[in-house]
């Protein structure tokens, strides 16, 4: 069933078709550009009569020719082309969504999402979880843990290499629904067998690397600040739902420009967590070379064929935006990271100029400082910018994996 309702502008008496297929995810976010004077509508969608609370706006069920015509997207994004349209052509968003992702995968991805929906009563207390992980309060972090998701576990368990492995155990209860096995298979899994499992028997040689990586940062609180990042994540999880939607796809190479929309996000709501988990990422691939330089060549120092960096100290004071072309080199990081440490985006979005059009939900970033091109700019659709910032929370998770079992073999 679609809801539809006619939204009035406050600011300029512009009115918007709204039109919301009824889902499972309730409440939603929803943020819209008006078209007339581009300001971004806020309210949410609920399971609820009426459905749309816009608290700033006039909303009203009776039927009116549009100039604007908008689907909102919960837990499916929207085919623009084919749903954003007005009249009776207009496919609903499941329908249009369909002919994008597939059928079959929608009913695959839903039915992950139904299972992280009814789990997700409890983040709350996975929250504080966290919140306890981050102060190092050891004994009342297994506490908690041990009464709300492991009963089982020991209380007697109170270091932090210990406690690290607790935290990667319960968080595969939560993102287990909301990644593809493609990507377990092929990213997160495949990581951790080209890193620090080829060296797990090598424990003389990772003790020296951790100590040599204790130089330029601390691994227990990089380690926290990873937890921070995942904490901030799933709390916005829900608004995530239409690009892990899109991620059934199996290809993170793709860019889904104008044909895609999503009305979650705004382009504010994700600048700082893309531009802290870039720069947190940057920091663990220093890790990532020191485990395969020490797989491939017997020593964590040695970057072979890659003369960017002699040694691993080298490679950590680059600037985090140099690291990117050094990972490119290496083909085992190169096909991991893929397009999710852009230093280019990071640097307009964080430094530099980035203007946003959010009618068109289009980010315009200006990534160069020098003189002849700092007016020169680069594109980049939201839609595919929540999917970059999506997977570089997949990412953080997975390091967390390999720096809690490379504390665990070092300690």
């Amino acid at each position: 069933m679609t809801i539809s309702v006619i939204i009035t502008c406050s600011t300029c008496g512009h009115k918007i078709r709204l039109k919301h297929q009824v889902g499972y995810v309730y409440p939603a976010v929803v943020k819209i550009a008006c078209n007339q004077c581009g300001k971004i509508i806020k309210g949410h969608v609920k399971r609820a009569d009426p459905a749309f609370d816009f608290p700033y706006e006039t909303v009203t069920t009776e039927y009116e020719d549009t100039t604007q015509t908008m689907s909102v997207s919960t837990e499916l994004p929207i085919a623009l082309k084919v749903s954003n349209v007005p009249g009776m052509v207009a496919l609903t968003p499941y329908l249009g969504i369909g002919t994008i992702i597939g059928f079959n995968d929608i009913m695959r991805y839903e039915l992950k999402i139904r299972e992280f929906i009814k789990l997700y009563p409890e983040y709350e207390r996975l929250q504080t979880c966290f919140e306890l992980f981050e102060s190092r309060n050891w004994e009342y972090y297994l506490v908690e843990i041990k009464k709300h998701f492991r009963q089982k576990i020991s209380l007697e368990i109170k270091s932090f290499e210990e406690c690290s492995t607790v935290l990667i155990e319960v968080n595969k209860d939560l993102f287990k629904f909301i990644e593809t096995d493609y990507y377990q298979i092929n990213f997160n899994k495949k990581l951790q067998s080209e890193t620090i499992d080829k060296v797990s028997a090598k424990i003389p040689e990772l003790r020296s690397l951790r100590a040599s990586i204790e130089t330029y940062i601390n691994v227990e609180n990089e380690f926290i600040k990873g937890v921070k990042l995942i904490d901030s994540f799933l709390s916005n999880a829900k608004s995530f739902f239409p690009v892990v939607a899109l991620s059934y796809n199996n290809n993170y190479t793709k860019q889904y420009l104008d044909e895609i929309g999503i009305t979650t996000f705004e382009f504010l709501d994700l600048k700082e967590m893309y531009i802290e988990q870039f720069e947190y990422l940057s920091r663990i691939s220093s890790l990532y070379f020191g485990l395969i330089n020490l797989a491939e060549r017997n020593s964590f120092d040695d970057f072979g064929a890659i003369r960017d960096a002699n040694q691993l100290t080298t490679y950590f004071a680059k600037d985090n935006g140099i690291k990117k072309d050094i990972i490119k080199k290496h083909p085992i990081l190169n096909a991991y990271f893929i397009d999710t440490l852009n230093s280019q985006i990071r640097n307009g979005i964080g430094h530099l100029k980035t203007v946003y059009d959010p009618k068109a939900q289009l980010i315009k970033y200006y990534p160069y400082k020098d003189l002849a091109r700092m007016n020169t700019s680069k594109d980049i659709f939201l839609v595919d910018f929540v999917i970059q910032v999506y997977e570089q929370a997949l990412k953080v998770r997975d390091s967390l994996e390999v720096l809690s079992k490379f504390v665990n073999l070092t300690k």
